[in-house]
């Protein structure tokens, strides 16, 4: 079964996005694993700036020392760190919660996958970006550009929210914005030509779970079928 998203995205600001076509909620999940999130804190949290990241997932590489991205923000701060995060399926039986909630999704755990435990705090931003493409994610540099290599059409990737929105918590994936999200919120999108940031403009951390992984049909009917009125339990 393929991705039920659309891909590429059309790269214009201005034309309306409806959810479902590039991203969607997929879920939401009940439970409490508050003591997880503060596990994964004292465990120490890396921290992650955007222009030091080794992007070896990507399917189109940085320049040495992501010397040609950072010159398209001279007046920002490409060192600025995006978020602080921990693999917690290094540590299963640490985080039993954590692990029952990526086996939700069904990928096929005998390919590469990666969990994380994803924390972002007050003033740390991810700007718009693709998640497979270093710098600026501008339309000549992807739709228009021949060289650009999609992802994997088996890979994607999701994000669930931890805890409850706070004002200041921002996610905008193409032209939707999403505030308001209540803890366990499962987002899913076209992982492939689909800009989105992260911003944490609030006085309290944004704990997320980042999954990244090959999927299965079981993967793709989730996303399909899911919606902001689907629930699980953990």
């Amino acid at each position: 079964m393929p991705s039920p998203f659309k891909t590429p995205w059309h790269f214009n600001k201005f034309k309306e996005d409806k959810e479902g076509d590039y991203v969607k909620i997929v879920g939401i999940i009940h439970g409490d694993w508050t003591e997880e999130i503060e596990l994964a804190r004292s465990k120490g949290v890396t921290e992650s700036k955007y222009n030091e990241q080794r992007y070896e997932h990507a399917a189109n590489p940085k320049s040495e020392n992501h010397v040609i991205e950072d010159t398209e923000n001279p007046d920002g701060k490409p060192e600025a760190t995006m978020f602080r995060r921990i693999r917690f399926n290094a540590m299963p039986d640490d985080f039993p919660k954590f692990m029952k909630m990526a086996d939700l999704f069904k990928f096929d755990t005998t390919q590469s996958h990666t969990f994380k435990f994803n924390d972002q705090f007050p003033n740390d931003q991810l700007m718009w970006h693709i998640d497979n493409l270093p710098g600026n994610p501008r339309k000549e540099r992807v739709i228009d550009n021949t060289d650009f290599k999609y992802q994997h059409p088996d890979k994607t990737r999701f994000l669930i929210t931890l805890e409850d929105h706070e004002p200041g918590q921002i996610f905008q994936f193409g032209n939707i914005v999403y505030t308001q999200w209540k803890a366990g919120t499962i987002f899913s999108w076209d992982w492939s030509t689909f800009p989105h940031i992260t911003w944490n403009g609030s006085w309290r951390k944004r704990p997320c779970l980042q999954l990244t992984g090959t999927v299965t049909e079981d993967t793709w009917e989730l996303v399909k079928n899911g919606n902001a009125d689907t629930i699980y339990n953990v």
